[in-house]
């Protein structure tokens, strides 16, 4: 069983990678004007295609409020489409316009150097790990909510 000191030093040290990635970002992204939220949900529509408000929630993990809002900018931005369901006018769709794919890949271009120089000393397979080991404490934790 793993000590409760090593779980306080692994937890306070991912909370630190967290926090300095998000500053990273937000000092690289500053051009774009895009939050981390923003961001994440233009990559989505960019990668799958026009999703309800409610899918977007599930799928990000915040509330259908927080998709409004975010939408808000975005429409206002002209980085997405909303639209009304045809048969359900409570349903609300959003989709990426082509200026939002121009920008999200400009975004993802440049945010991808930046995570490239924070992570350029581990090897492949400590990635591997990485990428293993967090898929198990996020599976654990999604079982126990």
């Amino acid at each position: 069983m793993v000590k409760k000191e090593e779980l306080f030093e692994v937890t306070s040290m991912f909370r630190t990678l967290i926090k300095a990635i998000t500053q990273e970002w937000n000092k690289r992204g500053g051009d774009f004007n895009l939050s981390f939220p923003q961001y994440k949900m233009l990559y989505m529509l960019n990668a799958t295609g026009s999703h309800t408000v409610s899918q977007l929630a599930e799928a990000l993990g915040i509330t259908s409020a927080a998709i409004t809002g975010i939408t808000d900018r975005l429409v206002t931005e002209g980085f997405v489409n909303r639209e009304r369901g045809e048969n359900d006018r409570r349903v609300v769709n959003i989709s990426i316009t082509d200026r939002g794919r121009e920008i999200i890949s400009q975004v993802t271009e440049r945010q991808k150097e930046m995570l490239e120089g924070i992570f350029n000393q581990l090897q492949e397979e400590d990635l591997q790990h990485l990428r293993r080991i967090f898929g198990v404490v996020l599976a654990n934790i999604d079982n126990k909510l």
